[in-house]
C-alpha cells in the first residue's frame, strides 16, 4: 500500500475546526498505512521518513516530514515542515512550519470544498489539495489549500551532501521551503525559502495564460526552485513531483498516466502531481 490517497467533499457551511481535525486524522492514518517510517505520532502531529529509513536519519536526499494540527482558538490549521534531524521537535533539527490549510482561509459560512490527499512511502512524497466551487473563476473553481512534499532532481555535477536538503514543502503560489541550506560563504540557513520557475514564468505569476494567438496546444512541463534565500552553494534540479500546466486542463484529469491535475482561479497555478490508481472516498 505504498501509494494511496483519499478524497473528501464537505457540503457548504460544514468545514470548520472539527472538519480540519477530521482531515488531519485521516492524513495521519494514510501516512501510517502507506508504510512510512514514523518517528513521532501524537494526537496533533506525525513526523515521518521515507519507507525503510531508520529514525534519526538526516540526509539531504531522504525526505523527512512533519504534519501538525493546531487549534488556535478562533481557527485551526495544518502546517507541514521539511525536517533535517531526528524529528521536528529536536532542538538540533532544521525545520520550519509552513501552513498548508487553515479554516480562516475560507469565507464564513464555508463554501463546498473538496479535499484530496495522497502519499507514496517508497518515493517519500505527500500532497494535499483543497478546492472550492467559485462561479466567477474561469475554471469554476479556486484552490484554497495546497501543500506538496516535493524533492528536486540531482545533477551529476552536484552530488555533494551538506549543502541543502533536496526536499521541501511546495505550494501552488510560487513557494518552496526546504529544511536548510548553506550559501557560498558557508553560512547555514535554518528556514530557507525559494521561489519557483518554469518555461511559463515565475511560479507566482499568471503563468498558465497564453497569448490568444498562440498555436501551442496544452502542455505539462517541469518546474524548478529558484536560487533565492541562500541556495547559492548548490544546483537545484527540477521537482520530481510537480508539473505545471497550461490552460486547457481540468481538475481530476490525468495529464499523463499516473498523474492528476488541479486547476483553480487565475491566480492559482495549474499543476499536476503523482497520484494513486484510485482514491478512497471518505
Amino acid at each position: 500500500m505504498a501509494r494511496i490517497g483519499f478524497k473528501k467533499v464537505y457540503a457548504p457551511a460544514t468545514f470548520d475546526k472539527a472538519a480540519m481535525l477530521e482531515i488531519f486524522n485521516a492524513m495521519k492514518s494514510w501516512v501510517i498505512n502507506a508504510g512510512f517510517t514514523v518517528v513521532l505520532d501524537t494526537a496533533t502531529a506525525i513526523d515521518f521518513l521515507r519507507m525503510g529509513s531508520p529514525a534519526g536519519t538526516a540526509h539531504d536526499d531522504i525526505p523527512h516530514w512533519a504534519l501538525v494540527y493546531e487549534d488556535l482558538g478562533s481557527y485551526s490549521r495544518i502546517y507541514a515542515s521539511a525536517v533535517f534531524g531526528h524529528d521536528y521537535l529536536d532542538v538540533g533539527a532544521f525545520c520550519q512550519p509552513y501552513t498548508i490549510a487553515s479554516t480562516n482561509w475560507l469565507n464564513s459560512p464555508a463554501p463546498e470544498i473538496t479535499l484530496w490527499f495522497a502519499v507514496d512511502a517508497v518515493e517519500g512524497w505527500w500532497w494535499l489539495n483543497g478546492t472550492i466551487v467559485r462561479a466567477d473563476s474561469p475554471s469554476g473553481h479556486e484552490i484554497k489549500f495546497c501543500g506538496v512534499g516535493a524533492s528536486t532532481r540531482r545533477y551529476p555535477a552536484d552530488m555533494n551532501q551538506g549543502l541543502c536538503s533536496r526536499y521541501g514543502v511546495w505550494d501552488d503560489w510560487g513557494d518552496w521551503c526546504a529544511a536548510y541550506t548553506r550559501d557560498e560563504t558557508g553560512v547555514q540557513y535554518a528556514s530557507p525559502w525559494a521561489g519557483t520557475w518554469s518555461v511559463f514564468g515565475e511560479g507566482w505569476t499568471y503563468n498558465s495564460i497564453r497569448h490568444p494567438g498562440s498555436p501551442l496546444g496544452k502542455m505539462a512541463v517541469p518546474q524548478f526552485p529558484n536560487r533565492d534565500g541562500g541556495f547559492t552553494a548548490s544546483v537545484l534540479g527540477e521537482f520530481r513531483e510537480i508539473l505545471v500546466l497550461t490552460e486547457g486542463y481540468v481538475s481530476g484529469e490525468a495529464p499523463l498516466p499516473g498523474w492528476i491535475a488541479f486547476v483553480g482561479n487565475e491566480r492559482d497555478q495549474p499543476y499536476a502531481v503523482p497520484a494513486p490508481d484510485s482514491f478512497t472516498v471518505l
